[in-house]
């Protein structure tokens, strides 16, 4: 009678072990991941900010007596 058990077991013994292709995050998720990584860093690096200027305006002060 031959063996009929898979000879590629888990550490288990109980499940078929997993190619590397199946290993780990599906496809879509991986890609989702990069994405928002690299989102994460264009955002980290750009900061967003502007440089500042200064704001220079003459006000109008009211007479003083003497």
């Amino acid at each position: 009678m031959p063996n009929l058990r898979s000879k590629s077991l888990s550490s288990s013994g109980f499940e078929p072990a997993r190619s590397a292709g199946q290993r780990g995050l599906p496809q879509w998720a991986a890609a989702t991941a990069v994405v928002v990584g690299g989102l994460l860093a264009l955002a980290w690096i750009d900061g967003g900010e502007e440089p500042l200027r200064p704001i220079a305006e003459d006000v109008a002060l009211p007479e003083q007596p003497q």
